[in-house]
């Protein structure tokens, strides 16, 4: 576990956590208890909070800025699994799992996070078993997202793939804006494609002709929806706009 010390304030980290469902129902002085046996932690852009097959320790949750957890296939290359904002925490899995990582989960941006210990982390489940019951809840939504994305890869024209994906992200970590609804990760167009499980010309491409039709406008690691409902349209094939990466 690399980093330093943070100086994020304690009720900067209680509103965080409070915002996130976990952690929304537990009373105050439980949630300062786990704050307390924890690490609070700044980390620079693109550094490793831990690295696929590292020994699951213990749990992070993100306080600040976003983080992609990324897994190698067979080639070396990697596969982006999940993008994470904050209040999520990250580790669950191979924390129950009794398993080292099964991914690596780097910083797309300056970030603040919370470290649990994980026997403290499980302690705190067993008095605390409605939060237990929404980690299982948590890790049931991965695990249909994952199988989500594999029958689109599977089924699904990339247009439609990637509409899917900006929408789902605008949902979970967009913000409005004057010009419409902006990602507030700076995600990169190979990120996409790595999302979406295509090339990264397929998405530069959709994505300038959405551009020039004014559903999107385009920055450096910056997308802002500016018609979402286009973009809905077109990832749920209702009646409305039509694909124009065809």
């Amino acid at each position: 576990m690399g980093g330093r010390r943070s100086g994020i304030g304690e009720s900067q980290i209680v509103e965080t956590l409070r915002a996130h469902p976990l952690f929304r129902e537990v009373p105050l002085e439980d949630l300062m208890g786990l704050i307390h046996a924890g690490t609070w932690r700044t980390w620079p852009a693109g550094h490793f909070l831990f690295l696929e097959g590292d020994p699951a320790e213990g749990l992070y949750v993100l306080l600040e800025g976003y983080v992609k957890v990324v897994q190698t296939d067979a080639a070396g290359q990697e596969v982006v699994v999940q993008m994470a904002g904050p209040g999520e925490p990250l580790g669950l899995i191979a924390l129950f799992a009794d398993q080292p990582y099964p991914a690596s989960a780097r910083t797309m941006a300056p970030c603040r996070t919370l470290w649990i210990p994980g026997a403290v982390f499980r302690e705190f489940l067993l008095q605390h078993p409605a939060v237990a019951l929404r980690v299982l809840h948590l890790l049931a939504e991965r695990l249909h997202e994952v199988h989500r994305r594999l029958l689109e890869v599977s089924v699904l024209r990339v247009e439609r793939r990637l509409a899917r994906v900006l929408v789902r992200l605008a949902g979970r970590l967009g913000r409005r804006t004057a010009e419409g609804i902006e990602l507030a990760l700076p995600l990169s167009r190979e990120e996409l494609a790595e999302l979406c499980g295509t090339r990264l010309h397929t998405v530069s491409r959709l994505l300038n002709r959405w551009q020039r039709a004014g559903w999107v406008r385009l920055g450096r690691r910056r997308i802002v929806l500016r018609q979402p409902h286009a973009l809905v349209a077109l990832a749920e094939e209702l009646e409305g706009p039509r694909g124009l990466g065809s």
